[in-house]
């Protein structure tokens, strides 16, 4: 009776690690020296092409109030995003950013256009600057690297002036943290990823943390598709969408 009792638990304990998988482990890259690391990286970049996901969306004002939204993003870096938002079904924003510009439908309302517009335009900064690191980061060639046994920092000037450091976790070759600073050395933004999935055999962050002097934004993604063929009209503005500069 204990025997059979002893395979039962067994088989119940197999089924549920059945029934809920782990997830894939990322794949390791240890004695890699900084340049080779450099190229996994940017081979990794420019694979990306396309992605849509679902998320679960919360922008903190500074002065700490907070609204909670779902939404969904499509996006083709380095310079294309389209990110629509709604609370209890009903719309909240819908911004679209192009190498044309940006564009951002908010409310009519004037209460709650006014109430929503500074998020929604918080909300298209993060997108911007997430797509362009997202997509061109790695590919630059004018990139310097130091740190040590755990963190590799990547370091970048871009043209305005500004400075962008990436801490990429060594052993797997995950971007971590981004900062920006601004010509004075002031820091304007912090990207902060985790909670990394195999996508497609694509290590890939579902939970992204950005903070700056606008306040905070917290993704967590879920149902990511990477590589999939979008919509023609993924990035084409809704007609009543203003364009902002």
């Amino acid at each position: 009776m204990r025997r059979w009792l002893a395979r039962l638990s067994c088989l119940c304990l197999t089924l549920a690690g059945c029934a809920t998988p782990k997830p894939s482990a990322l794949p390791t890259y240890r004695g890699l020296d900084d340049a080779a690391a450099l190229r996994v990286l940017a081979e990794r970049a420019a694979s990306v092409k396309t992605l849509s996901a679902q998320c679960a969306l919360t922008l903190t004002r500074p002065d700490g109030q907070s609204v909670q939204l779902d939404a969904a993003i499509a996006m083709a870096p380095p310079d294309r995003l389209r990110l629509r938002a709604w609370k209890f079904g009903q719309a909240v924003f819908d911004l679209t950013l192009t190498p044309e510009g940006l564009w951002v439908m908010a409310p009519e309302d004037p209460d709650r256009r006014e109430k929503v517009l500074p998020a929604t335009l918080s909300a298209a900064q993060f997108g911007r600057e997430w797509a362009m690191l997202n997509g061109g980061f790695f590919l630059q060639n004018d990139l310097t690297t130091a740190g040590d046994t755990k963190w590799l920092n990547v370091r970048r000037s871009v043209e305005d002036g500004r400075t962008i450091l990436c801490r990429v976790d060594r052993e797997t070759l995950t971007p971590r943290q981004y900062e920006m600073r601004d010509p004075q050395g002031t820091l304007r933004l912090r990207l902060a990823l985790g909670n990394y999935r195999l996508v497609n055999e694509t290590p890939w962050p579902m939970r992204l943390n950005a903070r700056s002097g606008d306040g905070r934004i917290d993704i967590r993604l879920k149902d990511v598709e990477l590589n999939q063929e979008l919509p023609p009209n993924a990035f084409k503005p809704p007609r009543r969408a203003e364009k902002h500069e």
